[in-house]
């Protein structure tokens, strides 16, 4: 079974499909969004946190930079192509925070916990060490991809990935 790419990744050479836009929660496949999508923007608009933004080819792209998905479902409701379908059995989407322990300032024995208090599953504990900084541990399996934490981490060592 092959990876379906589109053309600017093809002309980009990003073949493998890594750093691919993350679309907003609920999305079809990224071949059946892209053609059923019509980039009329109604999911910006509706999107309380603003985290919904136009990407190449006028396409809609998440931007954990300005906030979290609260999965809300008001971007869904939006669309008018039904580019975006809820359903109760399916999953917002398949992504997770990855934390980068060369970045980390925890990894760096700098008190930090600024990832912490934001995830509302309490996917990012810290564990203790004697007489070093605590340091961030992820369960990927409570962790829902939200982005709460990649805005509010000081020095850009979260990320937000496709789970494998």
């Amino acid at each position: 079974m092959g990876l379906a790419i589109n053309r600017s990744e093809f002309l980009s050479g990003h073949i493998s499909g890594r750093g691919r836009s993350i679309r907003p929660p609920w999305s079809l496949a990224e071949i059946e969004f892209r053609s059923t999508c019509n980039s009329c923007g109604d999911c910006l608009e509706k999107c309380p946190t603003h985290i919904i933004e136009f990407g190449r080819g006028q396409i809609p792209v998440i931007n954990f930079d300005k906030g979290e998905c609260l999965f809300c479902g008001d971007c869904v409701d939006a669309c008018p192509t039904l580019a975006l379908q809820r359903s109760k059995n399916q999953p917002p989407w398949h992504l997770t925070a990855v934390i980068d322990i060369s970045k980390c300032l925890a990894y760096k024995n700098v008190e930090c916990r600024s990832c912490q208090d934001p995830c509302e599953t309490r996917a990012i504990h810290f564990l203790a060490l004697a007489g070093n900084a605590s340091k961030p541990n992820l369960d990927t399996e409570q962790c829902t991809g939200c982005g709460a934490c990649y805005a509010v981490c000081p020095v850009n060592a979260i990320s937000i990935n496709t789970l494998n």
